[in-house]
């Protein structure tokens, strides 16, 4: 049988609204694995990183300049891993190629990372070629459940309750106003625990930063801004208020 995307998804959907992540798991990383074979294989290595580019704004390197301790560094800044305890459970809204999941899992060692991203093209290259070998090795944690399908859809669907949530939906705002309107800020709201953590890539733009603040403050959270050196990219660190 011939899988599309909108059939992974919507068996993906079935089974978050069960619990099931380890299932969808599977399936994400089987589909992704179709999709390296067939099309990323067979890619230059530009190719490849103009996929990166494209899905995730860039990862903080620079032209000509693929430093890793760079984009660890503002990956840490948007996982907040001083946030996440030992055995927390954390949610990630855009999985990228694994630099956010690489930070937390090494450095808070969480019981579960459920990660979701909508990109079969980017899943592929985050398990089968990623350019970074330790965050490859991150995302193939027992503890780690892909979710491929999109999180606007997911999120509703979600039983469980989570102690962090890692937001970087997206390479702005502007390109995914879903994902950051202040209706998708509270149901993500709602999955915290109390006095739980969520940490938001805002983007560069100053007009969105401001909308997102405000959303932000009006759902009850304590809000500090972090940003990324050299750079007008904040990311908003919440914490949620007990009532």
């Amino acid at each position: 049988m011939e899988m599309s995307y909108e059939y992974i998804e919507r068996i993906t959907l079935a089974n978050v609204t069960y619990g099931r992540y380890g299932v969808a798991d599977r399936i994400a990383r089987a589909y992704a694995r179709l999709v390296y074979d067939r099309f990323i294989s067979k890619m230059s290595e530009e190719e490849v990183f103009r996929i990166i580019d494209e899905v995730t704004g860039g990862l903080g390197y620079r032209r000509n300049d693929f430093n890793v301790m760079r984009m660890s560094y503002c990956g840490s800044i948007i996982a907040w891993p001083e946030a996440v305890s030992r055995g927390d459970k954390v949610l990630e809204i855009g999985t990228g190629i694994g630099r956010t999941c690489y930070v937390i899992v090494n450095w808070s060692q969480p019981s579960l990372y459920v990660t979701i991203d909508k990109s079969p093209e980017i899943l592929a290259i985050a398990l089968y070629r990623n350019p970074v070998n330790a965050y490859r090795d991150a995302l193939n944690s027992s503890i780690v459940k892909i979710l491929l399908c999109d999180a606007t859809k997911a999120v509703p669907k979600m039983s469980m309750r989570f102690d962090h949530i890692v937001h970087d939906g997206g390479p702005c705002p502007s390109r995914n106003p879903s994902l950051f309107s202040k209706d998708f800020l509270e149901q993500l709201s709602l999955l915290l625990k109390p006095e739980g953590t969520m940490s938001i890539f805002a983007g560069r733009n100053k007009k969105w930063q401001d909308r997102i603040y405000k959303n932000l403050r009006e759902l009850g959270f304590r809000v500090e801004t972090e940003s990324f050196p050299d750079s007008p990219v904040i990311v908003f660190h919440c914490t949620k208020i007990k009532a």
